[in-house]
């Protein structure tokens, strides 16, 4: 099973803010008349039918808003949020699953994995025992916090997931073993997670729109064009999926960003900003008892147009120095005509290290 709360963070400023009950509201970054900086962390439904939607940069949320409030649409709503209050509502709803879960994987501050021990004479006995524990869960989400949620259910986590956003909001769906295929097959390749907008531009170009055309497609052919994501790709339009709930999913990469108050163009301040960013990710690093052996640099221009250079060390680390001075070598193009020849402002910069191995720190 899988339960994802409805926008969350903008459902739980709708439910303590009842006069903005139908508005369209959006938590993130403060706007700032159209001249915030940040991005969008969540919005609620009725925002998202206005076009803004999480990572959304929140200059663009506002104009969005604008634009349909002209139209004769609701002024959107704008909160900042309190992370530490989404924390004690996502805590309440853990607790709630874990009551009746046998196993819990809570993969988000909104989303959790749960397996339900189940006993019955049958497989359908099972599913019939199950679903009706999911929609007490459900119900008792709502009781509790005023929220909704949707749950989807399937024999893996993959099929799980996707009957769980298949219904939004307050959707409840299950998928039996016997219909796994009916219920992927028409739907849109954007489904499998990972498949993102690259990916499913270089589909259609196969004339690949859905899952059962994805299915059709040999495993050789989609590693031939993606390497060896195509072949785990192919898997997924199978409905396969062995991963564990509950399972340790290795992190597969660190990472640190900073948006600037004003697109910067002084080199001491963006120099300085990423050394921070490289002791900041240095330290996770530590944290994670990991080391890395990739570096990647990430420059966003005022212009939202957005450049990543990476590179490799020889050996594995796990030193503040060795990402501040690969990051130093990737970003001084950016300084001159190498990478920004017109000297354009920085709006943002971040530092990701990846390629990561354990390595217990003493």
């Amino acid at each position: 099973m899988h339960l994802d709360m409805d926008a969350f963070f903008a459902a739980i400023e709708e439910r303590d803010h009842p006069d903005f009950a139908g508005f369209p509201i959006v938590v993130g970054a403060d706007p700032k008349g159209g001249d915030g900086r940040g991005v969008v962390s969540t919005a609620n439904y009725v925002a998202r039918t206005y076009g803004v939607h999480s990572a959304l940069p929140i200059s663009h949320a506002w104009r969005l808003c604008k634009n349909e409030e002209q139209q004769g649409g609701r002024p959107c709503v704008f909160f900042q949020g309190s992370f530490e209050k989404y924390d004690r509502e996502s805590d309440g709803v853990m607790e709630i699953v874990r009551k009746y879960a046998g196993t819990v994987e809570q993969t988000s501050v909104d989303e959790a994995y749960f397996e339900l021990s189940v006993k019955a004479r049958s497989s359908d006995d099972q599913y019939t025992e199950a679903i009706k524990i999911a929609r007490r869960i459900k119900r008792r989400v709502f009781s509790k916090t005023q929220l909704t949620c949707s749950i989807g259910g399937g024999p893996n986590k993959l099929i799980a997931k996707i009957a769980s956003d298949y219904k939004k909001p307050n959707g409840f769906v299950i998928v039996r073993p016997g219909e796994v295929r009916a219920f992927l097959d028409p739907l849109s390749v954007r489904v499998i997670p990972g498949v993102g907008p690259k990916a499913e531009e270089t589909l259609r170009a196969m004339n690949i729109r859905t899952v059962r055309e994805l299915r059709e497609v040999p495993a050789e052919v989609l590693a031939e064009r993606f390497g060896v994501w195509g072949r785990e790709m192919a898997e997924r339009a199978q409905g396969r999926d062995d991963r564990v709930v509950g399972g340790h999913q290795p992190v597969k990469s660190l990472g640190r960003e900073h948006t600037f108050g004003e697109d910067a163009r002084d080199p001491v301040i963006l120099l300085a900003t990423l050394r921070r960013l490289a002791e900041q990710v240095a330290q996770d690093a530590r944290e994670a008892s990991v080391k890395f052996k990739n570096i990647e640099l990430k420059v966003r221009f005022a212009s939202f147009e957005t450049r990543t250079r990476r590179t490799t060390l020889r050996a594995s680390s796990s030193s503040a120095r060795a990402i501040e001075n690969s990051a130093l070598r990737l970003f001084l193009p950016f300084l001159d005509r190498r990478e920004n020849p017109y000297g354009r402002a920085i709006r943002l910069l971040g530092v990701r290290v990846a390629q990561l191995t354990v390595s217990p720190l003493r």
